[in-house]
């Protein structure tokens, strides 16, 4: 038999199989791979096993207590809708032992993370005690703070414990001078809210938020961690503001200060103007140490005019603003025009010139006032919603009927100045006698309803208190146009120049586009505008609108074109507080419906990098109004009831 390098002869003659080197190393290296896979899936075990021991099960329970913290603060939020500080203190009790808990077992469990860099590990971990101690920080805070509002629980609507119940008192005008005066020592106490909110702050501005991943598989991480900061943040900001407050409201109402006097000026948002509407009345009131004077007075808004006549003769008084002569057919500026300005503070001063003016020809019937808030038809309507019906001169004035009542009262003429003034006087001095005797379960629904309204931009308040007057400017109840923008502005105001109440049937929308043309952005702002057919009740009514309206855009900005105006002549332009505005004109009539559209470059510095961002603000008056905004391929609708601003990212 040939030789062959697998076998060999043995001394018998016979063969054996032989195992060459080659077979030998192969079998060998066999065996190693097999042995070090062995171990390499031991190692996967052991790391697995000790991975789920001390990662694993652990995180499972913390992620068990960290949903019941979720629970924890979803009570919370419960208890605050429900106004009950009972509820409230129970679940943070809770919240708070949950909290220790979760820490507590994350010091057992994961104290191994405390001082590994590995994948920054050890930075995770002590955000985890951020978090936590801010968390508690929080709790602290929200309890000491339910403590110091009790003396305001029946304004607020709150429940508290019987041992925190305070006697009753016997309407509101005397609770009111309660409130008022623990306001200086519940400020102080709001020193030790503070302190703690504080330390919230303190705890998360340390935490970078950057270094979160943003998601892991499908779960958001870095935005929750961002909106778990900013959220506790806030709190710090608004604290402050609160005790601020308590420092300004007393000496507003005339407490341990000089008495006061403050104007509420009626404005017809049924005739929008600048500010909310057509300026129809006033009335003037005093507060001294908390309490409403009896001194009441009411007046049309052409009194102060008919004053101003008197020297009519030998006066040169201003020009009326381009259009206002010509459409309004008026020689000069009168005081119930001033509210040209969207700003609120602007037109107020323009009409104290006037006002001031006619006090020193008639100073025993026109008097400095330390204030002025205006209202419109919508405070009045949504008041007698709350407190009931209102009756004068035999007509009862109900939420459903009073505008239309009020827009007879209003479209009186001149020459029946004296019942015009009666009316409105008498309903408004009704409305404040049935809010101060009103029972206290309405209570927190008037202060609701008056916040609101406020919001919704059917209230502006401008007093003469710097201090306080930046406050209520900050909150934007000031009516004030915002002058620094984070991004892009637009505010579109319409004045009606046609002195009858054509808003009532006229509805508008608002489309804003965005495009880049080159190097440069432009803006499309359209006006839809579609007068609607009135029925028979307010047939009195239908005339012909005609609409001078401005667009308000950041300075800068440069317009390329207004299509749809139809007079040239007042296509005008102009800069107010940051903002440059263009203008246009139209008419229509009942069952007609047009357009009008502002073409204008914005500059580059207003449009972001990641995110586009548009502050759009309401003027003061309009009820609601549906706006657009369109970017690239992407369409935001909104119903703009109040100040409101908008964000698309960029593609």
């Amino acid at each position: 038999m040939a030789n062959s390098k697998f076998w060999s002869a043995s001394s018998s003659g016979s063969t054996i199989p032989t195992i060459s080197k080659t077979t030998k190393q192969s079998s060998k290296t066999k065996k190693k791979i097999g042995i070090g896979l062995l171990i390499f899936f031991l190692l996967v075990a052991i790391v697995l096993g000790l991975g789920y021991y001390f990662v694993g099960r652990p995180a499972l329970a913390i992620y068990s207590k960290a949903n019941t913290l979720k629970s924890d603060i979803s009570l919370v939020g419960e208890a605050f809708q429900n106004r009950d500080l009972v509820q409230l203190n129970e679940v943070l009790d809770k919240t708070e032992q949950d909290i220790n808990d979760l820490r507590k077992d994350k010091d057992e469990k994961f104290s191994w993370a405390k001082n590994l860099k590995l994948f920054k590990v050890n930075e995770y971990y002590s955000d985890f005690d951020k978090f936590s101690n801010a968390g508690i920080y929080a709790v602290d805070a929200v309890r000491e703070m339910s403590r110091v509002i009790t003396p305001f629980a029946d304004a607020a609507g709150l429940k508290v414990s019987p041992d925190q119940e305070l006697p009753k008192a016997e309407g509101l005008m005397e609770a009111f001078q309660g409130w008022v005066s623990v306001m200086p020592q519940v400020a102080n106490d709001m020193d030790g809210v503070i302190e703690r909110i504080g330390k919230v702050g303190d705890e998360l501005n340390s935490v970078n938020v950057g270094k979160y991943p943003e998601k892991i598989g499908k779960t958001e991480i870095r935005s929750n961690v961002e909106f778990i900061k900013n959220s506790l943040s806030k709190a710090d900001d608004y604290a402050p503001d609160i005790k601020k407050a308590l420092q300004i409201v007393p000496r507003l109402l005339a407490v341990g200060t000089p008495t006061k006097r403050y104007m509420i000026i009626m404005q017809n948002d049924k005739e929008i103007r600048p500010t909310g509407g057509f300026m129809t009345n006033y009335a003037t009131f005093k507060i001294s140490n908390g309490l409403l004077d009896s001194d009441f007075t009411s007046k049309d808004m052409y009194s102060v005019d008919l004053t101003l006549d008197q020297i009519d003769a030998y006066t040169d008084f201003p020009d009326p603003p381009a259009p206002y002569g010509s459409l309004l057919k008026v020689e000069r500026w009168y005081a119930r025009d001033t509210n040209y300005s969207p700003d609120f503070v602007t037109s107020m001063d323009e009409f104290l010139s006037y006002y001031n003016w006619a006090g020193r020809i008639s100073p025993f019937e026109i008097k400095p006032v330390d204030g002025i808030i205006a209202i419109d038809t919508n405070v009045i309507s949504e008041l007698l919603e709350v407190t009931g019906p209102v009756t004068v001169n035999g007509t009862t004035y109900t939420q459903d009927n009073v505008v239309l009542e009020l827009e007879k009262v209003a479209s009186l003429a001149l020459a029946e100045q004296a019942n015009r003034k009666r009316v409105l006087g008498d309903l408004m001095q009704g409305m404040l006698i049935n809010v101060f005797e009103s029972d206290s379960n309405l209570w927190p629904k008037l202060i609701d309803k008056g916040v609101n309204l406020a919001i919704r931009k059917h209230i502006s308040i401008y007093v003469f208190d710097a201090e306080a007057q930046a406050l209520l400017d900050s909150y934007g109840v000031g009516g004030r146009i915002t002058e620094n923008v984070d991004g892009d502005y637009s505010m579109v105001v319409s004045t009606n120049l046609g002195g009858d109440k054509t808003n009532w049937f006229t509805n508008k929308q608002v489309d804003h586009t965005l495009e880049k043309e080159g190097d440069k952005w432009i803006r499309t702002v359209k006006i839809k505008y579609q007068y609607t057919e009135p029925n028979g009740d307010y047939s009195a009514f239908v005339k012909r609108f005609r609409d001078w309206v401005r667009v308000y855009a950041p300075v800068g900005s440069e317009l390329i074109s207004v299509e749809g105006s139809e007079a040239e002549a007042y296509n005008l332009s102009d800069q107010e507080r940051n903002k440059i505005w263009f203008s246009g004109y139209l008419e229509l009539g009942p069952g007609e419906s047009k357009e009008i559209t502002f073409k204008y470059y914005v500059p580059s510095e207003v449009i972001g990098d990641k995110t586009y961002k548009l502050d759009i603000q309401k003027q003061s008056g309009i009820d609601k109004e549906k706006h657009t905004v369109t970017y690239g391929n992407q369409t935001k609708e909104i119903e703009l009831t109040k100040d409101t601003f908008v964000e698309i990212p960029k593609q």
